[in-house]
């Protein structure tokens, strides 16, 4: 197409796209696709598949934005537009005669050039009225000579400011409330996997026995057992000679999962949670390493329980207000997913219920089958779509939700855009990405969701699980049988999802499988080519488009994570360009200042990093990663006291993690405190005993204290531990190391948690 024959976009100045405004705005009669890219622009769109120019309107098929240019659209601008060329209406009928309306503006055109012409000569050749009535013609600027006028603070303020929610609806009673008046639901509930979510060892069904308790594991052994009323979970390195390099113990107190795919384990220490790296897998029944876990990189028992774990794994958690991932006493007030979960808290309609309220007064519990299709899917998806990066929104927490929401009120989720890993095989919790992404879901228009097959308030009877969904499937699938000859549905049971939903394997967590939702016409069918790239994470949106600051934010804050896991410094300063005007627009936001803050440190701007930490510790004093990190900051440009009191700091919020210790082990030699310093390296040691130079540091320190036997016994085993395990071990006692706290903002003090 000649250039001179491309339509203009009018919502263009200058050939440049005018800025999108939060607001939908009316367009012409046009066809509008959605442009995916993961920086630019401002609010995902989704597409709009119509008929295009030069296509009769019954052939409603999708085009690729690419085929229809547009001059003055930007081709990174997140909405296009499409207009018909003259070159593009090959196909479109000629009339056999001419409107009036036509002849009338053809007549007129001649007639308007002829007065352009005049004013043409006018301006050119002015008489003195003409001469003073002209501006007056401003000097050309260069592209160089044109800089872009910073805006004022309140200017900022206006464009990024950022609006706080109303708090989350409370009143929550408990299951047991709901007991008297649906005593058959609530029984049948308590037997389902959500009803059995979670409990206290010693308390749930015993669903372990006859497992083997012991096995090995990158060079270590594990074992599980019980001594003195406790449940221990131990870890023991071991080489040639009687008694092993170390054999730690820790105590578990929580049986986190149902038990029908598996169980992990937990324990607190101080208000904080931590898993074991011992799990039980119901196939095979047996004890493995928890999902996700690599001893030799430092997980061991120091991976940190985070509030989004217990939001969908506990009923009612007694959070700490004011603290991210962190448990009061008692630590829960429900332990397994309770009906709140699904119907909202539970006070306002016992008290409806009870008292005399008339009946005109609607009842104020939720009930998801009345809901819209996305906010009924929603209270489903709080657990069961897990994405790439998950971002609170600006002042939520973890325990926000209440049924009757979008999930994109308390989270900004970004979805990979394949439900599987690059060998193909499906990623951890993507059975909803999977339906959305199926035939059956696509063209119900809403009508297929999580309880069109699944009783929420029920388990299925494994002898009664093909008859029960193949009754689910005939619902809409009654009128077109199976294709199948009768004899070879026979040997499946007349099964449809032995077919259609056959179980594969899951990439993310070891000796589990898991249905396939995409419900495929074959079970031969790959779910995606092995191998297939990945492209960006797009940013899911089951409600209202959010607000230009709200994106920004969320965008800067997953790729600041992004950055930090791939060691990228040019996605570290995109992340920076992003979030830059949203910290100056709201300082009390310290998810996104310390997002803004690591990718100073990625870059290695350390001087910019200091003080923006600082103010997250002025605005918030527990928040531990900002903690931990000043206090690095501090140890390396050597101010050593201050470093000291960042880190005694972060230890009366988080006394578990070995690497403070060993930390501040050092921090008290450099400062003469010899007698602390060999307390926090033993203390270290003990909760740690994998790292190599903590041993050096032990025998150089007791000789210095004249504890020559114990400065030997470090040695030995010092010479033991570098013959068994890797000689490029980097996690060592002083080093930066791994150390899991709180990466998300807290929530106000005044909110509580919720749940």
């Amino acid at each position: 197409m000649p250039a001179s024959s491309i339509p203009r976009c009018p919502w263009s100045t200058n050939g440049s796209p005018s800025p999108v405004s939060g607001r939908e705005t009316s367009p012409p009669p046009i066809v509008t696709a959605t442009c995916r890219n993961g920086w630019n622009g401002d609010n995902l769109r989704p597409l709009q598949v119509g008929w295009f120019p030069g296509q009769p309107a019954d052939e409603s098929v999708p085009r690729s934005p690419m085929d229809v240019p547009v001059a003055g659209c930007d081709p990174f601008s997140r909405r296009r537009t499409f207009f018909a060329a003259a070159d593009m209406t090959e196909t479109s009928p000629t009339p056999r005669e001419r409107p009036f309306v036509v002849s009338l503006l053809m007549a007129l055109v001649p007639l308007a050039l002829a007065g352009l012409g005049v004013l043409f000569l006018r301006w050119n050749q002015p008489d003195d009225l003409v001469a003073k009535a002209r501006p007056e013609k401003t000097p050309s600027t260069t592209p160089e000579s044109q800089t872009p006028v910073p805006l004022t603070p309140q200017e900022i303020q206006k464009q990024w400011a950022l609006q706080a929610p109303e708090p989350a609806a409370s009143g929550f009673v408990g299951s047991a409330a709901c007991r008297d008046c649906h005593t058959e639901i609530y029984e049948q509930y308590m037997q389902t996997g959500m009803g059995r979510s979670f409990g206290r060892i010693g308390e749930v069904p015993p669903l372990e026995q006859g497992a083997k308790t012991t096995f090995e594991a990158s060079g270590r052994q594990y074992r599980v057992e019980t001594a003195n009323g406790q449940t221990l979970h131990c870890e023991a390195l071991v080489d040639d000679q009687p008694d092993p390099i170390y054999d730690q113990q820790v105590p578990v107190e929580y049986a986190m999962g149902s038990g029908h795919k598996g169980r992990s384990y937990l324990f607190e220490k101080g208000g904080a949670l931590f898993m074991s790296p011992i799990s039980w897998y119901s196939e095979g029944n047996r004890f493995d390493l928890s999902p996700g876990y690599k001893p030799e990189l430092g997980d061991r028992f120091e991976r940190r329980i985070t509030s989004r774990c217990l939001s969908c794994h506990v009923g009612q958690v007694n959070g700490v207000p004011g603290r991210l991932d962190t448990v009061g006493s008692p630590a829960f007030h429900e332990l397994s997913i309770g009906c709140e979960r699904c119907h909202g808290p539970g006070e306002q309609h016992v008290a409806h219920r009870q008292g005399d309220q008339g009946s005109s007064q609607p009842d104020p519990i939720v009930n998801p089958k009345h809901l819209d299709p996305e906010r009924r899917e929603a209270v489903c998806n709080q657990c069961h779509l897990l994405g790439a990066d998950e971002i609170l929104r600006y002042q939520r927490s973890d325990f926000d939700f209440r049924p009757g929401m979008h999930l994109s009120d308390v989270w900004s989720l970004f979805l990979e855009s394949s439900t599987t890993h690059d060998d193909g095989t499906p990623r951890a919790v993507s059975q909803v990405e999977q339906m959305r992404n199926s035939r059956c879901f696509r063209v119900s228009n809403g009508k297929l969701g999580c309880v069109s097959c699944h009783d929420p308030h029920a388990s299925v009877p494994t002898a009664e699980r093909d008859s029960f969904y193949r009754n689910r499937c005939l619902e809409c699938h009654s009128r077109q049988g199976c294709s199948l000859p009768e004899t070879e549905r026979a040997t499946k049971n007349d099964s449809c999802i032995a077919c259609h939903m056959p179980r594969v394997g899951d990439n993310d967590i070891p000796h589990v499988s898991q249905t396939n939702h995409a419900i495929p016409r074959s079970a031969d069918v790959e779910l995606t080519p092995i191998g297939r790239p990945r492209r960006q994470s797009e940013l899911f949106l089951d409600g209202p488009l959010l607000p230009k600051p709200d994106t920004q934010r969320a965008r800067g804050i997953a790729a600041a994570k992004q950055s930090e896991l791939k060691q990228d410094e040019e996605l570290a300063g995109k992340a920076l360009k992003l979030l830059e005007p949203v910290v100056a627009a709201n300082p009390l936001d310290t998810a996104a200042t310390a997002a803004l803050a690591r990718c100073y440190q990625q870059i290695g701007r350390f001087a910019d990093a200091g003080p923006i930490w600082r103010d997250v510790v002025a605005g918030d004093p527990n928040n531990e990663e900002a903690l931990l990190t000043m206090a690095q900051i501090l140890q390396r440009t050597g101010q050593w006291s201050e470093s000291r009191e960042f880190l005694d700091a972060f230890l009366r919020l988080n006394e578990w993690p070995a690497h403070a210790h060993g930390m501040k082990a050092q921090l008290c030699e450099r400062l003469g405190d010899l007698d602390t310093a060999l307390q926090e390296a033993e203390l270290a040691f003990q909760r740690d005993p994998t790292r190599k130079t903590a041993y050096t540091w032990l025998e150089q320190s007791c000789l210095k204290a004249g504890r020559t036997d114990d400065a030997e016994r470090y040695r030995k085993l010092r010479e033991r531990l570098e013959k068994v395990m890797s000689s490029g071990n980097a996690d060592d006692l002083g080093d930066e190391g791994k150390v899991d706290v709180p990466r998300r903002q807290a929530p106000e003090t005044d909110r509580g948690q919720g749940q």
